[in-house]
C-alpha cells in the first residue's frame, strides 16, 4: 500500500516535470512584435529572446526525471515481482518403499 502511494507521487511529479520541460523547450519568449511599413507592404517583425532556462539545465532536469522514474519503477517491480515468495511448481514424490 505504501509503495502504491510512493509510485503515485513519483508519477505525478514525473508528469509535471515532463510538461514543464516540454513547455520550456518549445516556447520562446517574444520580447516585442512590431509592424514595419515598407512602401505598400507591411512586414511584421518578431524580436525573440532565447528561452529562460539554458540547455544544460534542461538536460540535467531530464536526467533527474529519468532517475526518479527509474527508481520508482525499480521499487515497484521489486515489490511486485522479486519479493514475492516462490510457489512450488511441482509436488515432490516420495521415493518408493522397499518391501
Amino acid at each position: 500500500m505504501c509503495i502504491g502511494i510512493l509510485f503515485e507521487m513519483c508519477f505525478k511529479y514525473f508528469k509535471s516535470s515532463i510538461l514543464v520541460l516540454f513547455l520550456i523547450a518549445v516556447l520562446q519568449e517574444a520580447e516585442c512584435r512590431r509592424k514595419i511599413l515598407r512602401g505598400r507592404k507591411t512586414v511584421t517583425r518578431w524580436y525573440m529572446k532565447p528561452p529562460g532556462v539554458p540547455a544544460w539545465a534542461v538536460v540535467i532536469l531530464v536526467a533527474i526525471g529519468q532517475l526518479v522514474f527509474g527508481g520508482g519503477l525499480y521499487i515497484l517491480l521489486k515489490v511486485c515481482i522479486l519479493d514475492k515468495p516462490i510457489a512450488p511448481r511441482y509436488q515432490q514424490i516420495a521415493p518408493p518403499r522397499e518391501v
